[in-house]
């Protein structure tokens, strides 16, 4: 494995910055460190040591947690290693806290001896230990420590009892519930909180209060991965993160990987340095440069328009008869719908060029590449096209490509998601009541219908799209938040429920290459704070419910395994047996295939396919012929609105900020939402780089401030999603809109861009 300073050289060279926590940021860690009148400390050999994955990404890096009382620790004598070297134990790494009534140390170390990360880090992982509750530093003020209630919307929260809060929500759910009916409770839940919070909010949503009105934090029902699922028989990521060493071609579309899976981006580079990548991305990133710099290709697409790239492709690849011959005869079924689709005129070379605004010689090139490298691509594609109206046909349209060149079920090639957030995977959900009339909790929340919402591990403030109309909506139901940190959503809140946060309880995390880790507890969470499972056991039970008399996380776990196959064999013993490494599913007889669709698979799972005949199906590729981008985002701009706006991740920004004001090297890196603007946009507008600008959509208004680039395609802006400062969340601007078949937030909308012109401006009464 490359170690740090090795990764930040090469990095620094292609793109002249890095992605990473760098020395400065360690250093700005420290002299805050220093500030408080901390020593820092090393980890003493007897230090208590616990086993943890990070919080964060899909990635899920491993990380061992140390714990001794303050002034017990090692001194560090000179310079014991050199920073980057990956095996000291940086100041970020470390933070003060207290537990069993003392004064103690909490560090939070990369595993050396994990096989996902061996002691690699991304930004937001290198930090964790900030994010702690701590007395020491003036952001404990924002952590949520007691139950409130708010029994009439014009009083104060007060602070109550564990009991009275528990009494006030069953009552006034069972109430409601009495009255309209069980769908008029709607859940904002957010699958990042892990699998046994999950199963347990789930189970009392569906189960128990038999209630079909909800919504995940990015999509408004349950088939984000339906362009791969309708092709293989299921949306599990199939791959795993030795693909990244082994794959001779990396695919990536609508996902950052360098920023938001920066451990398998890092392995890829820096451990297979041979292989080759086509990015394709409205915005000109670091990991654009990079792959252009290793021989690859950026393909700096028209946002919205994939579908028609991955047409165009297809269609080169079965007129120069390129295809895996062998493999579409033996595997999939449909073939000649996508032969017959592609041979339209909107897939010739001349119109995708057109269209999607890609040089035709650069469509050309990346043909020649997937050919080169048939059999040996892998190809990833995550919430970049996800979040357009034609999430499916993109979604789609990017598999059968990679389906058509056999890149399946091999080392270093398959087609899968590229994953985004720690999966609080729902093995065993139990089935909603019909959703078929109530797919999308925006409508029911217009129409009246919806009388409480429980935000469940999510803001809904900042999360939820068009916020100018839902969020007075959203204050007027009874609503529950269930959260970790203090939010605008306490301005409106019935009830008010503190969350144990990681590290404070013990929880289950499913990777993205399917390695299901136990995070285990080694602090307290502050004040009368929960574990989420364990609150909603006891609304459950204050309403009658039965199945819920969990004791102990180990018993959640046992209800879910037992009832999924792929998980049955695999006990709470093992998965702390395994420590960081963890165990991968799906299991059986104790085996584990590492990769999905491989010849392993098929040896272990007794079947190729998840489909009813076992073949891939690509018959849904005729939805592709139908796309036309002016039938949805493109339609919508027009002489008022004529820039289009897409968002992307913050490498050091995850979910909805819920740590973000916790870590000072994070917040001071984007103190504040910019808006990327090409110069021939900016400059009739009189904008210049720095300068405070207004996005407004037909929905509403954010700001921004301006970085003019060529880094973003002409006739488009670009802005970080779900950034937690008041008037810069990009929510304000976007529609409610889902994507048709994927059922996901489209996050494309037709905008301008206004010149503030001065900063100390007042805020315009339509912007929050």
């Amino acid at each position: 494995m490359v170690n740090r300073r090795e990764f930040i050289q090469k990095v620094a060279i292609v793109t002249g910055a890095t992605g990473i926590a760098t020395f400065e940021d360690l250093q700005s860690a420290f002299a805050h460190a220093s500030s408080k009148g901390l020593s820092v400390e090393l980890p003493p050999d007897d230090a208590e040591t616990f086993n943890v994955v990070c919080q964060f990404c899909h990635v899920q890096c491993g990380y061992k947690v140390k714990v001794w009382e303050r002034g017990k620790g090692k001194r560090p004598k000179g310079i014991y290693t050199t920073p980057l070297s990956g095996e000291w134990v940086a100041p970020t790494f470390i933070a003060p806290a207290e537990k069993d009534g003392k004064k103690v140390f909490i560090a939070v170390i990369p595993d050396k001896d994990c096989v996902v990360n061996y002691g690699n880090y991304s930004v937001r992982g290198g930090t964790q230990a900030l994010t702690i509750f701590t007395k020491d530093f003036k952001t404990f003020e924002k952590r949520l420590k007691y139950p409130m209630i708010r029994k009439n919307k014009n009083e104060p929260l007060k602070r109550v009892s564990w009991k009275e809060a528990i009494e006030f929500t069953a009552e006034n759910l069972m109430k409601l519930k009495e009255e309209f009916g069980p769908d008029a409770l709607g859940l904002v839940w957010g699958d990042w909180l892990y699998t046994l919070p999950t199963h347990a909010i789930l189970k009392f949503w569906f189960v128990g209060l038999g209630s079909s009105s909800h919504m995940g934090n990015g999509w408004y029902w349950d088939e984000e991965s339906a362009g791969i699922s309708v092709a293989f028989g299921t949306g599990t990521r199939s791959i795993t993160i030795e693909d990244f060493e082994q794959t001779r071609l990396l695919f990536c579309a609508g996902k950052n990987l360098m920023d938001t899976g920066s451990v398998w981006y890092y392995r890829f580079l820096l451990n297979n340095p041979n292989a080759r990548e086509i990015y394709v991305d409205p915005r000109r990133t670091q990991q654009a440069k990079i792959a252009e710099a290793r021989g690859g290709l950026h393909l700096q697409i028209r946002p919205g328009t994939d579908p028609i790239l991955a047409g165009a492709l297809i269609r080169i690849i079965i007129e120069r008869d390129a295809w895996d011959k062998e493999f579409v005869e033996k595997y999939v079924s449909g073939f000649d719908v996508v032969k017959e689709v592609v041979r339209h005129d909107k897939f010739s070379l001349e119109n995708a060029s057109a269209i999607t605004g890609i040089p035709k010689d650069k469509i050309l090139k990346a043909a020649d590449l997937l050919i080169e490298n048939k059999g040996h691509t892998l190809i990833l594609s995550e919430k970049g096209i996800m979040h357009q109206m034609a999430a499916f046909e993109a979604q789609h349209g990017y598999a059968v490509l990679g389906i058509i060149l056999g890149n399946v079920g091999k080392p270093g090639a398959n087609v899968s998601r590229g994953a985004g957030h720690p999966r609080g995977t729902f093995w065993w959900p139990p089935e909603p009541p019909s959703r078929e009339k109530n797919k999308h909790l925006p409508t029911a929340l217009k129409e009246g219908r919806i009388k409480a919402i429980w935000a469940f591990g999510s803001n809904v403030f900042v999360q939820i799209p068009n916020q100018r109309e839902l969020r007075p909506l959203i204050a007027k139901t009874f609503l529950i938040v269930q959260d970790r940190i203090h939010t605008e959503m306490d301005s409106v809140a019935n009830v008010i429920f503190p969350a144990a946060s990681w590290g404070e309880t013990e929880l289950i995390l499913a990777s993205e290459d399917r390695r299901i880790r136990l995070i285990q507890k080694f602090m307290d969470p502050p004040g009368e704070a929960l574990p989420d499972w364990y609150i909603v056991a006891q609304v459950a039970k204050a309403m009658g419910l039965k199945g819920f008399d969990w004791n102990h996380p180990k018993d959640i776990w046992d209800e879910i395994r037992q009832n999924n196959d792929w998980i049955a064999e695999i006990t709470w013993e093992m998965l702390v047996e395994a420590g960081t490494n963890g165990v991968r599913y799906p299991m059986k007889n104790g085996k584990s295939p590492e990769r999905l669709f491989s010849d392993e698979w098929e040896a272990i799972m007794g079947k190729r396919f998840l489909t009813e005949d076992g073949k891939v199906h690509v018959e849904a590729f005729e939805k592709v012929l139908k796309f036309d981008p002016m039938m949805y985002e493109w339609s919508g701009v027009n002489k008022d609105y004529p820039l289009m706006a897409i968002d992307f991740r913050l490498n050091e920004l995850w979910n909805t900020g819920y740590t973000y004001w916790f870590t000072p090297t994070l917040y001071e890196r984007t103190p504040d939402a910019f808006c990327m603007i090409h110069p021939e946009d900016a400059e009739p507008r009189g904008i210049k780089d720095g300068d405070w600008v207004i996005l407004r959509s037909r929905y509403g208004q954010c700001r921004a401030k301006a970085r003019v680039t060529t880094d973003i395609i002409k006739g488009c802006v670009a802005v970080p999603a779900l950034f937690p400062k008041k008037g810069q969340r990009n929510a304000y601007i976007l529609p409610d809109t889902p994507s048709p078949i994927n059922g996901d937030v489209v996050t494309m909308v037709a905008v301008e861009v206004i010149k503030i012109k001065s900063e100390g401006v007042k805020k315009s009464k339509k912007e929050i």
